[in-house]
């Protein structure tokens, strides 16, 4: 049997070369066009994740500022601050605003976490990251580059952990104070604490009473020897810790501590 071409062989085999070039520049101009067009949809969708909205650094810093003078405590005062941002992985690596303050208290850091992605943020108030360091903590704070040497920031470093404050020119001097005044106050409840150890060493032995303290904000283990005239491993002995670790709202034995003359506790 004779082999018969379709119509649509026939059209193709007589359609002349030029057409069929044509049909060929056009098919590779649409995948051009589909692949640019994907491509500026994901450039625009990394830009709105990375850069943030118009007026966003203004309001969180704001906000900062108003919760930083709420938190503070009676009679704590700010040495210094800075504005500065960071940019963590639980947020997608999107810059969070805030400000760094060195108190005569503590170091704290208060920030705005970035807008949401996917669903636009409530008109209600911010809902901000308060990070507090007492200074007779274990910490360090240094002002120097970051991100290989792309950027200026507060580096501090925790036994457990390093967080990255990034900085502006504009900032670089006002979080350089911050550093010097929070180095100087952890100098000193340093050269508190060994002092304390030291005399409770010499001291004589005596029977000691023990009385109930519930934890409030801003105490840590050290500052609960200190006041309490004792040292961090009698605290954690005397309520079983496995760390300095301690709770706000938490209940510990402490030992009682008489002022002379007056037969009342000392005050925090």
């Amino acid at each position: 049997m004779l082999a018969t071409k379709t119509t649509k062989e026939w059209l193709t085999a007589a359609a002349p070369p030029a057409r069929r070039q044509r049909s060929l520049w056009v098919r590779v101009l649409v995948a051009l066009t589909s692949t640019t067009a994907l491509v500026a949809t994901a450039a625009l969708v990394a830009a709105a994740a990375i850069v943030p909205p118009v007026g966003a650094r203004r309001t969180a810093r704001e906000a900062a500022l108003r919760e930083v003078q709420s938190a503070m405590g009676d009679g704590e005062q700010v040495v210094a601050e800075a504005f500065a941002s960071q940019r963590r992985w639980t947020d997608m690596w999107r810059e969070s605003f805030g400000v760094v303050v060195a108190t005569d208290r503590r170091l704290l850091y208060v920030g705005a976490p970035p807008t949401p992605l996917l669903r636009p943020r409530d008109d209600g108030p911010l809902e901000l990251l308060v990070e507090s360091y007492p200074y007779d903590a274990a910490f360090t704070l240094e002002p120097r580059t970051i991100f290989r040497g792309l950027g200026r920031g507060l580096v501090l470093r925790t036994p457990a952990a390093q967080v990255n404050f990034i900085l502006d020119d504009a900032a670089w001097a006002s979080a350089q104070r911050v550093a010097q005044a929070s180095a100087a106050a952890r100098g000193v409840a340093t050269r508190q604490q060994q002092e304390l150890e030291r005399t409770i060493q010499t001291a004589p032995r005596r029977a000691e009473e023990f009385v109930p303290h519930v934890v409030r904000r801003g105490e840590t283990l050290t500052g609960l020897a200190r006041r309490f005239r004792t040292t961090t491993d009698v605290l954690r002995q005397l309520n079983r810790l496995g760390s300095d670790d301690i709770q706000v709202g938490q209940r510990l034995r402490v030992p009682k501590v008489v002022i002379a003359d007056t037969g009342q506790v000392p005050p925090p």
